[in-house]
């Protein structure tokens, strides 16, 4: 009987240590599933405010959707833009996602004819990063990289792209800076340069505070464009940094810089210009030593600031408007960028900018 009633004691002592526990089980799950949840419901906050939540109302206002990006889909990631004097022939300079030879592609009249590969002094394929490319639409294309400018022949690439052939560059030379963008203007050619503190540095003598107490880190050079190899630089300007690209207004009163980096909103910066009004400093920087004046682009004569989707990048001008290129749709970063542009977008300069 004893025996009996010990035993059940136990049973009864172990169901309600099991019913003291149940509680306790349960309310961990449904902790557990509480902060699951509360996690997903973030992300998907993150997301829509992410994709969703972000305008761009001088984009949407005052710019043009224009040419169709080539090759996205073929793993080609963009760069450079540029365009012959009369606005008709365009070039699009970049790399390959896959490291296969860089391409430029050639269109006329917002058609693609084609493309062509570049082939170095020593027979190998370029596949560099192709940042910037210009024309003058007559005898040259500069293709601008690493610190060098590649020259090749104009009538060479307009022939080579109709079966997206290979063009032997004609010869290269030293930028005197980074040489992360180009772009052609009456009979000169602008090399800049990008920089961002930790990966993409410049040269120290590259760096201003300028009279306005901005910080610029970066410069452009402008050289004659009339041989294939220019001396030096006629004109140095001294620059903020992230600057994909540039462009100038008809009669040269106005700059106009592409700043990107990342995720990040791009801006389209625009500056007047003049060597009697913009501020400048006298034998501030030296080139294979020689010393020149420096004209500082910066707050004092910024005259518009376009907030636009990331990843801008090289640009041109026909004398009408000014074009912008972007990277965003690329197999590269197409995942994670809020708006993939598949398309080159323009706009004009008003009065005001």
């Amino acid at each position: 009987m004893e025996l009996k009633l010990d035993k059940q004691k136990k049973n009864a002592a172990r169901d309600a240590a099991a019913g003291a526990g149940a509680p306790a089980k349960t309310r961990k799950i449904v902790t557990v599933f509480a902060v699951a949840a509360s996690v997903v419901a973030a992300l998907v906050v993150f997301l829509m405010v992410w994709y969703l939540g972000d305008r761009y109302p001088d984009f949407e206002r005052r710019f043009r959707q224009e040419t169709e990006i080539p090759a996205l889909d073929e793993g080609f990631i963009p760069q450079g833009l540029g365009n012959s004097a009369d606005g008709d022939v365009m070039f699009i300079s970049g790399y390959m996602n896959d490291g296969s030879p860089s391409r430029i592609y050639v269109l006329e009249d917002g058609a693609v004819t084609g493309y062509v590969t570049v082939t170095l002094d020593d027979g190998s394929a370029y596949t560099g990063h192709a940042g910037g490319v210009a024309s003058n639409g007559t005898s040259r294309v500069w293709i601008a990289s690493g610190g060098k400018i590649y020259v090749l022949s104009y009538s060479e690439v307009m022939s080579a792209a109709e079966d997206n052939g290979a063009v032997e560059i004609t010869n290269s030379w030293n930028a005197n800076c980074n040489a992360s963008f180009c772009y052609y203007r009456s009979g000169y050619l602008y090399v800049g340069e990008f920089y961002r503190a930790g990966n993409y540095e410049t040269d120290m003598s590259h760096r201003f505070t300028t009279p306005a107490g901005d910080e610029n880190t970066a410069i452009i050079l402008r050289y004659s464009a009339t041989t294939s190899t220019p001396a030096a630089p006629s004109r140095i300007f001294s620059i903020t940094g992230k600057i994909q690209g540039m462009a100038m207004s008809e009669d040269g009163s106005k700059i106009i810089l592409s700043q990107s980096y990342g995720l990040h909103n791009s801006h389209i910066l625009t500056y007047s210009f003049s060597t009697s009004s913009t501020a400048h400093s006298d034998d501030a920087i030296t080139i294979n030593g020689t010393e020149y004046d420096v004209y500082f682009l910066d707050s004092a004569n910024l005259l518009s600031d376009y907030e636009i989707p990331s990843m801008s990048e090289g640009m041109c001008s026909d004398g009408d408007r000014i074009y912008v290129l972007f990277e965003s749709a690329s197999v590269k970063y197409g995942a994670f960028v809020r708006e993939k542009l598949e398309h080159i977008y323009s706009f004009r300069l008003r009065n005001a900018d």
